[in-house]
């Protein structure tokens, strides 16, 4: 699995989260960080909360805000899209990676 890189330029000039009260901001970041790690998120306030780290009514005082970066997929879970696209990128990079040391090792073998 590719690790979640924090963009801090995106993040701190972003119209949208550049506002962000330190509530919103850490559960907008616990949120993408469990969504990076699952793929989808539950769409329901009381795991959404849990996984936030907060009680309900703090986690529904920042939703409005925080939820507009969340869509609700066919099958009732939350995505990010802009996560999925940084993960198709990321992993189209991974494979990359591991084709050139794949070619590197095969190219050693041969010669040793």
């Amino acid at each position: 699995m590719t690790k979640l890189k924090l963009d801090a330029q995106g993040l701190l000039s972003d119209s949208s989260t550049v506002l962000f009260s330190l509530s919103e901001l850490g559960c907008f970041i616990r949120l993408r960080c469990h969504y990076w790690r699952e793929g989808e998120l539950p769409a329901d306030t009381l795991s959404l909360a849990k996984l936030a780290g907060c009680s309900v009514g703090q986690f529904q005082d920042v939703w409005p805000k925080v939820g507009q970066h969340f869509e609700e997929t066919e099958n009732g879970k939350l995505a990010c899209r802009e996560l999925d696209r940084d993960r198709e990128k990321a992993e189209q990079k991974s494979d990359r990676m591991r084709k050139v040391a794949n070619a590197r090792w095969k190219k050693r073998e041969v010669v040793g």
